[in-house]
């Protein structure tokens, strides 16, 4: 359990990351600019979003590639903050069944 709590802490401490770098991009820019969860995939590793963008625009159900392309285009902080506080949640909820 410690360790997918510890998962959960790291997407959060890496949503507030995202969340601070977005903040001074916006006061350097002198206007509100927040980099996409696609933008932010694609600054750690090109290869790889552009491998997941072609297999789920390809490969994925037609159900899927809407929703898809909405969270790859949602604020990098609020993809990682809610994947972070679903896994603690997750983990806590976990913990009290044992």
């Amino acid at each position: 359990m410690f360790v997918v709590r510890l998962i959960g802490l790291l997407f959060i401490i890496t949503a507030l990351m995202a969340l601070g770098s977005d903040a001074l991009l916006s006061l350097e820019a002198r206007e509100v600019t927040m980099r996409s969860f696609n933008d932010l995939w694609g600054m750690l590793h090109e290869g790889s979003r552009d491998g997941f963008n072609a297999f789920a625009g390809e490969n994925a159900p037609e159900g899927l590639q809407g929703p898809l392309a909405a969270v790859m285009a949602f604020p990098a902080w609020g993809v990682l903050g809610i994947i972070g506080i679903v896994v603690a949640g997750l983990a806590a909820l976990l913990r009290r069944g044992d």
